[in-house]
C-alpha cells in the first residue's frame, strides 16, 4: 500500500523553501578536495586515521571549506587518545588539598568525546549520521566466478526411485 495523499510534485517545479539544492555525489567534478598532509604534532593512530578518512568514499563529498572542520575533529580526536593515555596511568590524584580526586584530565575527555560526537555527526562519519543526511555509498558486490555451490535435496533419493 502507498503513502497517503496527493502525489508529489515533480523537484525540478518546487518553489521557495521547499526547494532543495541538488547533492554532491561521489565522483562528481569538483567534489572532493583531495588528501591533505595530516599535522605532524599529531600521534601515529590519529595520522592513519586521518589517510583513512581521506582515502574514504566519504571525502569525496567534503569541499574546501568543509576542510577545517575535519581538521578540527581529528585534533580532538587526538588531544582525546592523550588525555586518556594519562588518565589510564592515573585516574585519580590528590587534589590542592591532599584529598584523593578524579584526574581532572578524564573531565577534559569527557568534554571532548560530546564536541567529538556533535562533529561526526554533522560530517556525516557514522551510519546514523548518513541515513539522517541522505548518504548512500555503494560498493561493488563480488560475483561468485563459477556455478554455485548447492547441497542435494533430501528427497533425491526419492527421484532415482521414480525414474
Amino acid at each position: 500500500m502507498g503513502r497517503r495523499g496527493p502525489l508529489p510534485k515533480d523537484p525540478d517545479k518546487l518553489l521557495g523553501h521547499r526547494r532543495r539544492a541538488p547533492r554532491a555525489t561521489p565522483g562528481a567534478s569538483g567534489a572532493g578536495i583531495g588528501q591533505p598532509e595530516p599535522r605532524p604534532e599529531w600521534r601515529d593512530d590519529t595520522k592513519a586515521s586521518w589517510r583513512a578518512y581521506w582515502s574514504s568514499d566519504l571525502a569525496l563529498l567534503a569541499l574546501d571549506v568543509d576542510a577545517p572542520a575535519i581538521a578540527r575533529l581529528f585534533a580532538m580526536y587526538d588531544q582525546h587518545a592523550r588525555s586518556m593515555e594519562l588518565v589510564s596511568q592515573a585516574l585519580v590524584v590528590r587534589g590542592s588539598t591532599g584529598q584523593i580526586r578524579t584526574n581532572p584530565l578524564a573531565d577534559h575527555a569527557l568534554r571532548l568525546e560530546s564536541a567529538i560526537v556533535r562533529l561526526e555527526n554533522e560530517l556525516g562519519l557514522t551510519p546514523a549520521a548518513r541515513t539522517r543526511m541522505g548518504l548512500v555509498i555503494r560498493r561493488a558486490v563480488p560475483q561468485p566466478l563459477g556455478a554455485p555451490v548447492t547441497k542435494p535435496s533430501r528427497y533425491e533419493h526419492l527421484r532415482e526411485v521414480a525414474s
